[in-house]
């Protein structure tokens, strides 16, 4: 096995452990260090007390965010639209759901525990295969404002 496979394995463990299976494992909880203040939530009821509106297709949820990160939620019903960041770094572990994941012309099955590294200036978008909306975990580097958000057409 070599190291990108170890790395994946551990990535896909690390996540299981770390965010556990809606339904099939205690909630996962959250507990994230910002400035001096430790703060603790749970997965289920971040989702259940910011649900995805009956018209909504995307709900995004900041949990919070340092100096160099911040950390958020992402509800998809549908799809996204092909984008791209041009100043962020974003990685994604699934929490509840599948799809894949169209980066750069190259389509990525995702399901729960997958983890996705999806560097800044890269065309992409997520369609959901579920019949439920898909939940995720995001963290963007630097912090996420909302605003980095850049429509592409896609070939």
């Amino acid at each position: 096995m070599d190291i990108k496979s170890r790395n994946n394995n551990r990535g896909r463990f690390v996540a299981f452990m770390v965010f556990g299976l809606f339904g099939c494992a205690p909630a996962a909880r959250f507990n994230l260090q910002y400035g001096g203040e430790l703060r603790q939530s749970d997965a289920e009821k971040i989702v259940a007390e910011n649900p995805l509106g009956a018209n909504e297709n995307i709900k995004i949820t900041t949990l919070g965010q340092g100096e160099s990160v911040s950390h958020h939620i992402v509800q998809v019903r549908d799809r996204e639209n092909p984008h791209i960041h041009k100043t962020h770094d974003g990685t994604v572990v699934m929490m509840k759901g599948r799809g894949y994941l169209i980066m750069e012309n190259r389509r990525i099955e995702l399901s729960v525990s997958d983890v996705v590294y999806i560097p800044r200036g890269v065309v992409h978008y997520y369609v959901n295969t579920s019949s439920e909306p898909t939940v995720a975990f995001v963290t963007f580097s630097p912090p996420f404002d909302g605003k980095d958000y850049v429509p592409v057409t896609t070939p």
